[in-house]
């Protein structure tokens, strides 16, 4: 069965997909990493569906600069694929950045809830004040109660 990303797209985790060769070549138990490999598969999910977005706003743009002529603008410039198109990249890259932000949340908590470091260690060796790292740690600590496929609450 697999995983679906922030913005519906199916993430491979079949066993036989680039990310799923990467998990083996690292040789971390998937079970250890389950939560941490869901996030980066909804980050490169949401990448895709950021890019796809991004290549209708391409042809959209084509086709506004192939119709446009002199005089009042036509209808497109209000309305229909073009309008669509950049909704959707919109749309695509408000889902980019949040899994981006949970992954890199996930990165704090982890290192605060499995790898015992302090709130002022991690603050101390990331360059952060305390109170961003804070911040950080519960995005990711919201990010995995959240579970898959699901924003983190108040995103």
């Amino acid at each position: 069965m697999p995983l679906r990303g922030r913005t519906g797209t199916d993430v491979p985790g079949d066993g036989e997909g680039p990310e799923d060769a990467a998990r083996r070549a690292v040789g971390a138990p998937c079970g250890e990493l389950a939560e941490f490999y869901r996030l980066i598969d909804t980050v490169l999910a949401a990448c895709r569906d950021f890019h796809g977005a991004l290549e209708r706003v391409e042809d959209s743009l084509g086709e506004l600069r192939a119709t446009r002529r002199p005089g009042p603008p036509p209808a497109v410039l209000g309305g229909g694929s073009a309008h669509t198109a950049w909704t959707d990249l919109s749309v695509a890259f408000r889902a980019l950045n949040g899994a981006l932000a949970d992954a890199r949340g996930e990165g704090y908590r982890a290192a605060v809830d499995d790898g015992g470091l302090t709130l002022t260690e991690l603050a101390r060796v990331s360059g952060r004040s305390r109170q961003q790292v804070t911040r950080l740690v519960n995005r990711g600590r919201d990010a995995q109660r959240a579970g898959p496929g699901r924003p983190a609450p108040g995103r």
